[in-house]
């Protein structure tokens, strides 16, 4: 009786997802969109303060400090938008 021998290549799952670059799976759009979100949300704020400063005469912080949270309101709004319609079409992914 003879004995055959293979060698396979390894079936480690945990090595294949090491081996992906951070880049393979997050798209450069989206990066490129919450960098400007980020930067809007700075330029917003800034001018936000310049015309509460203007208004009440001395220098606080108001309303304006939620512009530099854009990013994350723009992510949390996008994904229950998805979601919804996700839920009213069928289950489809959007």
């Amino acid at each position: 009786m003879q004995i055959k021998i293979e060698r396979r290549e390894q079936v480690n799952l945990y090595r294949r997802q090491k081996e992906r670059r951070f880049c393979d799976h997050i798209p450069v759009a989206a990066i490129v969109k919450y960098i400007v979100l980020a930067i809007a949300g700075f330029l917003l704020f800034r001018a936000g303060q310049a015309c509460a400063l203007a208004e009440r005469g001395y220098e606080a912080l108001g309303g304006e400090v939620f512009t530099l949270l854009l990013p994350g309101l723009y992510w949390m709004v996008s994904r229950i938008i998805r979601d919804t319609l996700g839920m009213k079409g069928g289950g489809r992914k959007w």
